[in-house]
C-alpha cells in the first residue's frame, strides 16, 4: 500500500465518519450518538496517524522491522485509548462500536474502488 491508498482511506473515513455521526444524531438517543461521535471521533484519529506513520516510514526506513514496530505502538496506543473510553466516558458501547466500524468500511470503500479502477484500466489497455 502506498501513501495515496492511505490519504484515501483517511478522506473516506472522515466522509463515513460525518455520514454517520449525522444520522446519530438524527435517529439515535443521544447516549447512543455520543458513543457513535466518540467511536468516529477516534477512527478519524487512527486513520490520521496511519497516514502519517505511513508517509513517514516509506521515506523513512529502509527496512520493514522499524514500521512495524511503529505500527504496533500505534494499535497499542489505540487499544489503550479504547479501554480508557469505555471505561470512564458515559458511552453506549454498542454505540461505540458502530463508531469505529468506520475505519474498516473506509478500507474496504477504497479496496473496492481501486480494483474497480484497476480492472477499468487493463479493459481500457486490452480493449
Amino acid at each position: 500500500m502506498d501513501t495515496k491508498h492511505l490519504v484515501s482511506v483517511e478522506k473516506w473515513t472522515l466522509a463515513f465518519a460525518a455520514a454517520i455521526v449525522a444520522f446519530a444524531m438524527l435517529v439515535l438517543s443521544r447516549k447512543t450518538a455520543f458513543g457513535v461521535t466518540v467511536g468516529a471521533g477516534v477512527m478519524v484519529l487512527n486513520a490520521w496517524a496511519l497516514r502519517k506513520i505511513g508517509n513517514r516510514s516509506f521515506k523513512t526506513f529502509k527496512k520493514p522491522s522499524g514500521v512495524v514496530l511503529l505500527f504496533n505502538l500505534k494499535m497499542g496506543l489505540l487499544i489503550a485509548l479504547i479501554y480508557l473510553v469505555l471505561r470512564f466516558l458515559p458511552v453506549d458501547p454498542i454505540g461505540f462500536v458502530i463508531g469505529i466500524s468506520i475505519l474498516p468500511a473506509a478500507i474496504v470503500a477504497v479496496a473496492i474502488r481501486h480494483s474497480l479502477k484497476s480492472e477499468h484500466d487493463s479493459e481500457e489497455t486490452h480493449g
